[in-house]
């Protein structure tokens, strides 16, 4: 397989379109053809086939993207490692968080990586953790700064970011503002941040398990929408649960955060990378801008 095959390949499968390939790598259409049928008959495999929706991928060439797209981006990093160990402080790094990190540390982080690396790309994106678990193996992301995950796969690899306490939060002038008891909330609106299939594990469940009470009954689900999550919980009245940082950092929106006796779980953040992967001298010096950040501004906020 060469370098422009791969390349081929990725682009027709993204755009599913030969011409928008074709114009992505600045070549002609026939061109692209030309070259996936090389790739084709290198593989001694069909790739990809038309259809009435432009391109279609075959299963040998669904099994061949997501490690085609890892090769093309560890070619990148490899090239950009080197020039920035020449001092050619450029090339890119990609990051996937989440609201916790991205509202409170991510910026901080941000302003000191640019005063030492301005010439470097940023990419930033909010993930859920499947999604950064799929984009980190596919060489789309450099690193993801979530949730801490129990039970990580042994191609990746994690590293304890900060550990933070879950706190219950409301709009100011909520008619249970002045609770101090789980069991006062149940009959609550609560909101859901979370799809189905990880509610089981969430915070929320583990926090009502904890002492022996149900979960509320009345449900808002918003997954992965913390926009939706923050407009609810700071004009409305359904209740939330946020990270004691995240909680300080909306309150000007009018949010509170209610002042319950029991004790409330956890929440730990991780630094999640690809286990094979070497990281270039730009996404450690992001990781260690990161965790600067973290230190200062999550650490003050308890």
């Amino acid at each position: 397989m060469k370098l422009q095959q791969l390349q081929a390949f990725v682009a027709a499968a993204h755009h599913r379109s030969l011409r928008a390939a074709a114009r992505e790598l600045g070549v002609t259409q026939p061109a692209v053809t030309h070259t996936i049928r090389e790739l084709e008959s290198a593989l001694n495999a069909e790739l990809m086939v038309r259809s009435v929706r432009g391109i279609e991928l075959t299963a040998c060439g669904l099994a061949l993207l997501p490690r085609a797209e890892q090769l093309l981006g560890d070619m990148r990093r490899t090239v950009e490692a080197v020039e920035q160990v020449k001092g050619e402080l450029a090339g890119k790094v990609s990051v996937g968080t989440m609201p916790s990190i991205a509202l409170t540390a991510l910026p901080h982080a941000v302003s000191k990586f640019r005063r030492a690396m301005p010439l470097v790309n940023l990419h930033l994106e909010e993930v859920t953790i499947p999604d950064a678990v799929a984009r980190l193996r596919n060489g789309a992301l450099d690193i993801a700064a979530i949730h801490h995950v129990q039970a990580l796969d042994s191609d990746l690899v994690q590293a304890p970011l900060y550990s933070t306490q879950f706190v219950v939060a409301m709009r100011a002038g909520h008619p249970l503002a002045n609770v101090t008891r789980l069991h006062e909330l149940l009959d609550a609106e609560w909101i859901v941040t979370v799809g189905a299939d990880h509610f089981p594990h969430s915070v929320m469940m583990a926090m009502f398990n904890a002492h022996g009470l149900p979960v509320p009954k009345r449900l808002v689900r918003a997954p992965s929408s913390f926009a939706v999550t923050l407009g609810l919980v700071s004009q409305t009245d359904v209740i939330g649960c946020f990270t004691r940082p995240l909680a300080q950092m909306v309150a000007p929106l009018g949010i509170r955060i209610a002042q319950i006796e029991e004790a409330l779980p956890n929440y730990d953040l991780s630094i999640i990378s690809r286990r094979d992967l070497l990281p270039t001298p730009a996404v450690l010096q992001f990781v260690s801008c990161l965790q600067e950040a973290t230190r200062e501004r999550m650490v003050a906020a308890e």
